[in-house]
């Protein structure tokens, strides 16, 4: 007879530091256009496989992800976009921008503007291929996007300076220096997040139990498997009631909703960027009706 597993959990989730990110994390920034609006012009992002980080080098304006609040874009301002997220720039109508006197550092930059005027906002816009402890793509878990200002700690303004130089005089080694500038960027994003109770890369936290970690990387790489709460806790070597109650402690939620969630996350990338249908996806994702 299998005795109950009596274990006393605590009230609040263990939290992930920086320095065990960092540990597990390669992030390769690629910057791939430069984007100015102008008056009254909206300009459209797109939407790209792979998250975005859209760096504000001068002026002020708006960013507008789809399904969320809009989000203040001024000098210094650093937001990284899921995948797939329908995205706008618009310019704001009272902030002064001095045009940027540059040529493409490489032939990935493209130069994409809208509108004229005086004011408006310009932004260098990178791809992120980030892994974690193995896992690729881990920014397509993202639930929302990141937002920082970096003129809101010190030390991180010689960084844009060095950024807003290279840009207007290229010269040799400048994409290498642009591309490490930009990856400061990222592990200041990370401080901002990463020892924040309910953060948007709370997930991270079953890094520090290699045993909730072998069934979190089932739930991210092999969403389409039938998965089971039994199943999941036989990957983590633990007892079904030992596991759900420390996937609870580290994540707030459960398992199988952790589950769903990515699941979901993936369809929708998946609609917006292919044309599968709706049956299709629903297959690959691990439901059959």
């Amino acid at each position: 007879v299998e005795l109950p597993v009596i274990e006393v959990f605590p009230h609040t989730r263990p939290m992930l530091t920086l320095d065990q990110i960092l540990d597990g994390l390669n992030v390769d920034v690629k910057p791939f256009a430069l984007c100015e609006a102008r008056g009254d012009g909206q300009l459209d992002l797109g939407t790209r496989d792979y998250a975005t980080m859209h760096y504000v080098l001068a002026g002020a304006g708006v960013f507008r992800v789809c399904g969320w609040p809009d989000i203040l874009a001024r000098a210094g301002t650093v937001l990284i976009s899921p995948p797939a997220s329908k995205e706008t720039l618009c310019a704001s109508r009272v902030a002064e921008c001095e045009a940027l006197v540059c040529a493409p550092l490489d032939p990935q930059w493209r130069l994409h503007q809208c509108g004229s005027g005086t004011n408006g906002v310009i932004v260098a816009c990178c791809e992120i291929a980030a892994s974690y402890r193995g896992i690729d793509g881990i920014f397509g878990y993202l639930q929302e996007p990141l937002v920082t200002h970096l003129h809101e700690h010190s030390g991180l303004e010689s960084a844009l300076e060095q950024i807003l130089n290279e840009i207007a005089a290229p010269k040799e080694g400048s994409y290498s220096l642009i591309r490490t500038l930009m990856q400061q960027c990222m592990i200041h994003i990370l401080r901002q997040y990463g020892n924040v109770d309910h953060s948007p890369l709370a997930w991270m936290a079953a890094a520090q139990d290699d045993r909730l970690w072998h069934a979190v990387e089932q739930i991210l790489t092999r969403q389409e498997e039938p998965h089971s709460l039994e199943s999941l806790a036989q990957t983590a070597h633990m007892s079904r009631s030992s596991f759900a109650g420390h996937f609870k402690t580290s994540y707030g939620k459960g398992p199988i909703e952790l589950l769903k969630q990515v699941r979901l996350g993936r369809a929708a990338r998946m609609l917006a960027m292919t044309d599968l249908s709706i049956k299709s996806v629903t297959r690959r994702i691990g439901y059959t009706s």
